[in-house]
C-alpha cells in the first residue's frame, strides 16, 4: 500500500513535469518569431522641409548565426529610414516597407538629432507617452549632426551600436537619461533637463586595416521647455554627474596645494549629493552637500604623505575641484534660464506659498531668486603612503 505522503510527492512530480512541458510546447505569442524583426536603436531627426525623419537599426539574424561572426564586409544590422508629418506616421511608413512586424522589446537606445532637438521634442515625448510598446528605461542620447550618420559606426567591441551606447549610460560614463526621466521632466516640471551627447569621428587603430568610424561620448545637451538650447562641456557634464548622484566613480586631477601646483590624481567613489531648499525671505537657497571617498592614484614623490596636515590639504584641493565642476554646470543652466536639475520641485514642496507667488512668471523668478550653495567634502581612504618615497 502506497503511503499518502508518497502519493502527494508523486503527484507533485507529475505536475512539475507537465508544467515544464508546457514551456517548451511552442510559442506563447500569436505571432511567430520568424514573423518579427527587432529594433535596437531609434534615431529621430528633422528634414530641411520640416518633416520628421525616423531611422531604425535592425538586427539581422541571417548574419548572426550561432557561434559565428558576420563577414567583414557585412554588418549584423541595417538602417531603414522613412519620413512623415510626425513620429507615428514615419514609423508606420517604416513598417509598411518591411516583410516582418516590428518588435520594440529589444530596443535599447533612442538618439535625437540636433535639428529635431532644437525644433522641439514635445511631439516625440507625447508619442512615447502614448505608445505602450516602448519601455520607460530605454536610454536617450543627443547627437549634434545628422543622426542617421551614426549608422556609419564600425562596431569593434560590440556587435551592435546600441550596445556601445547603452554601456556608456549603464556604466555612468555619461549622465544616464531614460524615457522615464524625460517624460517626468515634461509633465511634472518645466520641460527642462539634460541629455547626454554622442559624437562620431574617425580613428586609426593599429589592429585595423582601415580608418574606422568611432562613436565616443561628448558633453551633454541642455534642455529648456523640451528644446535643446545649449550644450554642457565635458567638465560641466562631470558637474551634472556630481549634482544628480548618477556616477559610480570618477577620476579627478587637481593641483597640489603648494607653490609648484603640480597635478595629482585620485579615484573617487561613493559620491552622494544631499540637496535641500532653504527659504530666505523672498528667495530660496538650494544647499547641496556632496560627500565622496577616494584613493590617491598619482602624485610626485616629493610630497610628504606621512604628514596628516598634507592629507588634509589634498582633500581640500579635491573638494575645491569638485565644487568648481558642479558650479560650472549650475552656471551654464542659469545663463540659459533652464531648471535643468529640477530644483523647482524643492521650492514647490518646501514653500508652496512662495511657489504660488512665482507662478505668473515662474521661469524668471526661479532664475533670479534661487541661488546655490555647493559644499564638498572628500575623504581620502588610501594614499598609498607605503609606496611613496620621501627624499
Amino acid at each position: 500500500m502506497v503511503k499518502p505522503f508518497k502519493l502527494v510527492l508523486r503527484w507533485l512530480k507529475i505536475s512539475l513535469l507537465t508544467l515544464s512541458l508546457l514551456f517548451v510546447a511552442g510559442c506563447w505569442s500569436k505571432e511567430e518569431l520568424n514573423d518579427r524583426t527587432f529594433i535596437t536603436t531609434l534615431l529621430v531627426d528633422r528634414t530641411d522641409a520640416g518633416e520628421t525623419e525616423v531611422s531604425a537599426l535592425f538586427i539581422l539574424p541571417n548574419r548572426l548565426s550561432a557561434g559565428l561572426s558576420p563577414s567583414p564586409n557585412e554588418k549584423p544590422y541595417t538602417l531603414v529610414t522613412r519620413t512623415g508629418r510626425n513620429v507615428a506616421e514615419a514609423i508606420q511608413k517604416l513598417q509598411e516597407e518591411l516583410s516582418r512586424s516590428v518588435n520594440w522589446g529589444q530596443m535599447r537606445v533612442i538618439v535625437i538629432g540636433d535639428k529635431y532637438a532644437r525644433a522641439g521634442m514635445a511631439p516625440l515625448f507625447d508619442y512615447l507617452l502614448r505608445a505602450p510598446d516602448f519601455r520607460l528605461r530605454v536610454f536617450v542620447f543627443y547627437f549634434d549632426g545628422l543622426v542617421k550618420d551614426l549608422a556609419k559606426l564600425d562596431t569593434i567591441f560590440e556587435r551592435s551600436p546600441a550596445e556601445i551606447w547603452r554601456e556608456a549610460a549603464h556604466t555612468q560614463r555619461v549622465p544616464p537619461v531614460t524615457i522615464r526621466d524625460l517624460l517626468y521632466s515634461q509633465w511634472n516640471n518645466l520641460g527642462d533637463g539634460f541629455i547626454p551627447e554622442l559624437d562620431l569621428h574617425t580613428v586609426k587603430l593599429p589592429t585595423e586595416t582601415k580608418t574606422v568610424h568611432w562613436s565616443g561620448i561628448g558633453g551633454a545637451a541642455l534642455m529648456k521647455d523640451a528644446k535643446i538650447v545649449s550644450k554642457f562641456t565635458k567638465d560641466e557634464t562631470k558637474g551634472i554627474l556630481l549634482l544628480t548622484n548618477r556616477i559610480r566613480e570618477l577620476i579627478v586631477t587637481a593641483n597640489l596645494p603648494d607653490n609648484k601646483g603640480e597635478p595629482f590624481s585620485a579615484r573617487l567613489f561613493g559620491i552622494k549629493p544631499y540637496t535641500r531648499a532653504v527659504r530666505q525671505g523672498d528667495r530660496v537657497l538650494i544647499r547641496v552637500d556632496i560627500e565622496a571617498e577616494g584613493d590617491l592614484m598619482s602624485i610626485h614623490d616629493g610630497f610628504d604623505l606621512e604628514k596628516p596636515a598634507n592629507i588634509v590639504k589634498l582633500e581640500k584641493a579635491l573638494s575645491l575641484k569638485l565644487r568648481e565642476l558642479a558650479e560650472s554646470a549650475v552656471e551654464q543652466a542659469r545663463r540659459n534660464k533652464s531648471d535643468a536639475f529640477q530644483w523647482s520641485e524643492y521650492v514647490k514642496y518646501e514653500s508652496p506659498a512662495l511657489w504660488r507667488e512665482w507662478s505668473d512668471d515662474l521661469r524668471d523668478q526661479l532664475t533670479m531668486n534661487i541661488s546655490a550653495d555647493i559644499r564638498v567634502h572628500v575623504h581620502l581612504r588610501s594614499t598609498g603612503v607605503n609606496r611613496s618615497s620621501k627624499k
